[in-house]
């Protein structure tokens, strides 16, 4: 049996004030808990959106202490601001870990004995009969986590970081406004690395093992965008509508992998993350061309590679002797992201491979590692990691 899950809405290439107060007013919402980080909320739209809320009367309470990539502790302290805000709605207000957050923070304010790194698709969590809504505005074009069943949050033990990936159909937002306004302020390297994020989402969804066909037309509509309009706004930051498709491409994606799973990348990613503390999107990025590369060992999984492959060659006009892995490389060298560990972060090659054996373990440990079409062996990811560098 598939099951597939997305949104009720999505509200695309609509001003963020207008569309969530309109939103809210269908919800006869009473109270709005928005949770956000400090850096966002001293924007100037974040102010509209405090603006229309006021115009409608409706009352709102402000949560603003997410940090990036949140650990499990996130998901009380949001829902004890919604409970003392007396809040039916949640309005999360940014990139991936701040949706994140406030897709825990639902989850404990409704189920408080529930435990975060438990929470697993056939694991009643009571979201769905509750009548909490929320509510997500993504502020980057990359995690795809306004449409996505994922949370990903960072377990602290006295051996480290360690990125943990769960997932509920039952945390999906209602509804994601999608205002490209709101991510032509990210910054170069951000653009780029959530960039590069989105295209990781769609490939590892298509060759997934839970992929179907409406997962692989989201997924591969996603990467096609990716390679043509991603060069744009890097080239002209204020392009609004290669902006608009870019911030729909990485809602797609979210989609897609939702309803597919991801892969090899993701699992190898979280742990190389977590202890180069650099950003995810960045890393799976980085990651990426190394796992195609891998999987092209599948017959299916090529198969469906040299389709995406010969898409782009049709569309964006890639060089056919080339291969996928070429492309994606091309495109990095184009945006101007890096394809191996020594241009992502400061680590020595000494340092990097004394580590890769237990991001190996852990990746193995993964459960993205699940859906990739080749199941590795430790020794086979600590290959991929070495080459990596």
């Amino acid at each position: 049996m598939a099951m597939l899950g997305f949104p009720r809405r999505i509200i695309y290439n609509e001003p963020a004030p207008r569309a969530l107060a309109e939103i809210l007013s269908h919800r006869d919402s009473s109270a709005v808990l928005i949770v956000t980080d400090k850096r966002l909320a001293s924007t100037k739209w974040f102010k509209d959106i405090l603006e229309a809320l006021s115009g409608s009367g409706l009352k709102y309470c402000i949560y603003n202490d997410v940090e990036p990539e949140p650990d499990m502790s996130i998901g009380q302290r949001v829902s004890l601001a919604a409970r003392s805000c007396g809040a039916d709605t949640i309005v999360a207000i940014g990139g991936g870990s701040v949706i994140d957050a406030a897709k825990a923070g639902a989850v404990k304010l409704v189920n408080p004995s529930i435990e975060l790194d438990g929470i697993a698709p056939f694991v009643d969590i009571g979201l769905e009969n509750s009548h909490l809504t929320l509510i997500a505005i993504p502020t980057t074009s990359g995690s795809g986590s306004d449409v996505s069943y994922g949370i990903v949050l960072t377990r602290i033990s006295e051996g480290g970081r360690e990125k943990v990936a769960v997932g509920s159909y039952e945390v999906i937002p209602y509804t994601s406004i999608l205002d490209p306004s709101i991510p032509a302020g990210m910054p170069r390297s951000l653009t780029i690395a959530t960039g590069v994020d989105v295209l990781a989402h769609s490939l590892e969804a298509l060759v997934s093992t839970g992929s179907n066909p409406l997962s692989d037309a989201l997924a591969v509509k996603a990467a096609e965008l990716i390679f043509t309009r991603l060069p744009k706004v890097i080239d002209n930051p204020d392009d609004l509508d290669a902006r608009a498709e870019i911030h729909l491409a990485a809602t797609m994606a979210g989609m897609a992998f939702t309803n597919s799973g991801l892969g090899l990348a993701h699992a190898i990613a979280h742990p190389l993350g977590a202890r180069l503390r650099t950003h995810h999107g960045a890393t799976v990025g980085t990651v990426l061309p190394h796992v195609v590369k891998f999987n092209y060992s599948s017959d299916q999984a090529r198969a469906k590679y040299e389709y995406l492959k010969g898409i782009l060659e049709a569309v964006v006009g890639l060089p056919r002797r080339e291969t996928l892995v070429d492309h994606i490389e091309r495109l990095y060298n184009r945006v101007g992201h890096p394809t191996r560990i020594s241009g992502l972060a400061k680590i020595s090659r000494d340092k990097y491979i004394e580590i890769a054996r237990t991001v190996a373990e852990e990746a193995l440990r993964d459960p993205d590692i699940a859906f990739n079409p080749v199941i590795p062996s430790v020794e086979d990811i600590e290959e991929i990691l070495r080459s990596m560098y």
